[in-house]
């Protein structure tokens, strides 16, 4: 016991003296030089302990959690607050990760103990919480503390209800229904079923095991059809405008397509678990760039799920063997107001 403790501390009082235990790592962007770059990998995280004030060394001399740790991370969301969700489906539980207060808890610390399998989680502009259970088919809405406020209910009853996507400005609230192969269209006020969108097909507007769902800023609809290998968007009254994509294995295709976020310029960001990487797409469907690959360093992922693009083109992508949450940046408009110039240009 004396020997690991003098490892330990070895090892730990170089970063609590110095604050650093190595020179920080060379910044990472995608496509590499001489081309210009367009996403920056900023960083990863596990669990409340990378939200913790404090220093991450002590943690480990004295054994403090911060707050739990991912496991089998699926749906990621982030909120106007700051605030990122993160649903859990190995402890049966949503995350929540305060970046402005630096603070982490979860649904079931707060007393909402009550998931098997959460799936999607999605916030409205009240800010209730919305998280879908695949194991009892149900969509559950808390309010801001974790108390329950209600639950979805459909004139068809749910099927595996997957992806969730918020619409603050029309008040809406998208459940994809993968095993019913629709999306179903909630109002934000009373939480009345509105409509529903799709069914089981291959043509326009129909589905094929609808997984993952995205909101844009002009409230257009952008579904992961699963099992056609294709995205499918839609107008704020459920008209079907685009679709992209199909099987295959060459840039612009999809094998195991997953997540997907819109970024304030357009872009379209879609995961691909197969390929281990995140294809941007144009409104028009057209392949601009890939980034990420199979791994566990940064930038690197296995199994990834879920991705959300925040107000300020941040992208978050669920890394769900490695067990994390991995952070990105889109280095457009937004970025260049906030970053100096010599780190965006060629």
């Amino acid at each position: 016991m004396k020997k690991i403790l003098k490892v330990l501390l070895t090892i730990a009082l170089p970063i609590l003296i110095y604050g650093c235990a190595a020179p920080p790592l060379p910044d990472l962007f995608w496509p590499e030089p001489p081309d210009e770059p367009r996403i920056k990998y900023i960083r990863d995280f596990r669990g409340g302990a990378d939200f913790k004030k404090g220093s991450a060394a002590m943690d480990i001399l004295l054994g403090g959690e911060g707050g739990g740790s991912l496991k089998k991370p699926m749906s990621v969301h982030t909120d106007i607050k700051g605030k990122i969700y993160v649903t859990d489906t190995a402890n049966a539980d949503v995350y929540i990760f305060d970046t402005v207060n630096m603070t982490g808890t979860s649904l079931a610390a707060m007393g909402a103990k009550l998931f098997y399998k959460p799936i999607g989680v999605a916030t409205d502009a009240n800010g209730r919480i919305y998280v879908s259970d695949s194991q009892t088919d149900s969509v559950t809405v808390l309010d801001s503390t974790g108390k329950i406020v209600g639950n979805l209910v459909a004139d068809q009853p749910f099927k595996q209800p997957s992806g969730i996507a918020s619409d603050f400005e029309r008040k809406k609230i998208y459940v994809a229904d993968t095993h019913t192969h629709n999306i179903k269209v909630f109002d934000t006020e009373t939480l009345k079923h509105i409509s529903t969108i799709g069914k089981r097909g291959k043509e326009e507007g129909e589905f094929n095991f609808p997984s993952h769902i995205a909101v844009d800023t002009k409230g257009n609809l952008y579904v992961v059809d699963t099992m056609n290998g294709r995205v499918q968007i839609f107008d704020t009254e459920g008209k079907f405008i685009r679709a992209f994509g199909q099987f295959g294995d060459a840039p612009g295709m999809f094998a195991r397509p997953k997540g997907i976020g819109v970024d304030s310029e357009g872009h379209i960001y879609v995961v691909d678990a197969a390929f281990n990487n995140i294809q941007i797409f144009n409104e028009e469907g057209q392949i601009l760039l890939a980034f990420a690959s199979y791994g566990s360093d940064r930038g690197q992922m296995i199994l990834p799920a879920g991705l959300t693009v925040d107000k300020d083109d941040y992208i978050y992508v669920v890394d769900s063997w490695n067990r994390r949450i991995e952070k990105f940046e889109y280095l457009g408009d937004k970025a260049k107001s906030r970053t100096p110039v010599n780190v965006i240009k060629k």
